[in-house]
């Protein structure tokens, strides 16, 4: 029988690492498995095969074994004894942040991509394990070369169908700049960025009327403010909160 562990949802993980590579060596043990699944009414069963190992899959989904999720060097399945148990869905958004940054003189940074014709806010993918604060950080630095600091989140938005089926979020974020000189780092993907005055941008007919809304409604706008709790103290897990600011005026 295969090498396993229970877990606290009535269900069994099989362990990756000891998965036999030979196809009849490892249709007899996972046979075995799901009997005793069935003898212990345990719910669901988790496989993880490494690519190595992907020549398994289709004695996996011959037994029962669907799909769950995908990573570039694994995919995970799942067994359900009865259609009505429980497994946990997949992710489903994808997280996008962009930057507004504006300087003493009042002006936007603003980037163009490659192949496009229009400008938009610095930003992009918040990668995992990424905070939203890093991330929108990290993007504004790459695509424009101005290093900022964090003020808080002034908005987001909703997009579906997005790219894969899923769904995605945009959040807006509020930067100060700490330096001024644009020197792009990312090249392959943006072709220019600029300083721009929000009456110019406003007025070029060119800009998408989605990129000059959210300007216009949150150039002066204060958002969200980053929380100073120090949640370290109720978990090991890595937290980020925004609260609304309540100080009095």
């Amino acid at each position: 029988m295969l090498a396993f562990e229970y877990n606290k949802f009535n269900g069994i993980i099989i362990n990756s690492d000891q998965i036999p590579e030979d196809i009849e060596v490892f249709l007899p043990q996972l046979d075995a498995l799901l009997s005793h699944a069935k003898q212990q009414n345990k719910a669901v069963i988790w496989l993880t095969l490494p690519i190595d190992l992907a020549h398994l899959i289709t004695i996996a989904t011959t037994q029962g074994f669907t799909f769950h999720n995908c990573l570039p060097n694994e995919v995970t399945l799942t067994f359900k004894s009865q259609p009505q148990d429980f497994v946990p869905f997949v992710p489903t958004h994808s997280l996008g942040a962009g930057g507004l940054v504006q300087n003493s003189q009042g002006e936007i940074l603003v980037i163009r991509e490659r192949g496009a014709t229009t400008y938009k806010l610095p930003g992009g993918h918040i990668e995992l394990g990424e905070t939203i604060e890093d991330a929108v950080i990290r993007e504004v630095l790459e695509e424009t070369g101005i290093q900022t600091t964090f003020s808080s989140i002034l908005g987001m938005a909703s997009t579906h169908p997005y790219r894969f089926g899923k769904s995605n979020i945009y959040i807006v974020c509020k930067l100060d700049p700490l330096t001024t000189q644009i020197n792009i780092q990312d090249t392959h993907e943006i072709n220019d960025a600029k300083w721009e005055l929000p009456q110019n941008y406003l007025a070029d007919n060119h800009n998408s009327v989605f990129n000059k809304y959210l300007i216009k409604k949150l150039l002066n706008a204060t958002g969200l403010d980053k929380s100073t709790l120090d949640l370290s103290q109720f978990s090991k897990l890595k937290h980020e909160v925004f609260l609304a600011n309540n100080d009095p005026e």
